[in-house]
């Protein structure tokens, strides 16, 4: 088997270990009443172990548009064993925190804490970066017949949503807080995903960054596929900037204490 293949089959293999981990920890969730920060002690893990199965399924998916050379290929390669590691401590932690009902993140409470947190930190970087690595062998080194909006839009989604979502989570990361501004008790929060309803919340911004990764790449294989060539370009450029866009305006938004509720004007 080839690096390309072997590459492929890490990631593939890492989304589907994440999907029976997220069907375990579903059924902790429903049978299981503790709680952190309002929330079920296992609501995180299931967050993260969803969002980095569609991180992983979208790399996998996206090697399928780069040409197959040997120097590409111990380059994902080692990508590859060294984002399937990071993951594999970052969740390993995760999970345990939640079951000794202890936050994994934000926790600086002893020196043990700290180095965790750093360290999860460090692996969040390699994990973000292996998107903008495969974004760039795409624009790169393409194949022949790629067209020009799904060679892009992969390109700009993956690297522009790996370069704003280290911008945002360093920036959470940084403030040791999702929030921006002082909820009081009980106040409003969104179903599902828990964001405020009341203050500025880093996870919103954050969250577009990261799905940039998988909307752009969309949205170009969409208009390649309505609008042919050049208007195709032309209309995942236009989606890109919109994106980026609201990604920055969220964040600004969050980090003047602002609910995503409230229209920034």
């Amino acid at each position: 088997m080839s690096e390309f293949g072997r590459t492929q089959d890490l990631w593939w293999n890492l989304t589907y270990l994440l999907g029976g981990l997220f069907a375990l920890t579903l059924v902790l969730y429903m049978v299981d009443g503790r709680i952190i920060d309002r929330e079920s002690v296992w609501a995180k893990p299931l967050k993260f172990e969803a969002s980095l199965a569609i991180h992983f399924a979208t790399l996998a998916l996206s090697l399928s548009a780069v040409n197959p050379s040997a120097t590409w290929g111990k380059v994902l390669f080692a990508v590859a064993v060294s984002s399937v590691a990071a993951t594999a401590f970052e969740m390993v932690y995760i999970l345990v925190q939640a079951a000794r009902q202890q936050a994994s993140h934000f926790n600086l409470s002893n020196e043990f804490y700290t180095a965790m947190y750093v360290l999860m930190t460090a692996g969040a970087v390699v994990i973000t970066l292996s998107a903008a690595v495969v974004g760039c062998a795409v624009v790169i080194d393409p194949k022949p017949a790629l067209a020009p909006a799904v060679k892009w839009g992969l390109g700009i989604g993956l690297i522009g949503g790996s370069i704003l979502t280290l911008i945002t989570a360093f920036r959470m990361g940084g403030a040791l807080d999702h929030h921006n501004g002082l909820e009081i008790a009980n106040a409003s929060r969104m179903p599902i995903t828990g964001w405020s309803l009341t203050v500025g919340d880093r996870r919103v911004p954050h969250f577009l960054a990261t799905h940039m990764m998988q909307a752009v790449p969309l949205a170009g294989i969409l208009m390649a596929s309505i609008f042919g060539a050049s208007l195709g370009l032309a209309g995942v450029v236009v989606v890109a900037a919109v994106w980026t866009a609201a990604t920055l305006t969220a964040f600004a938004q969050a980090n003047s204490g602002l609910p995503f509720t409230r229209l920034p004007f």
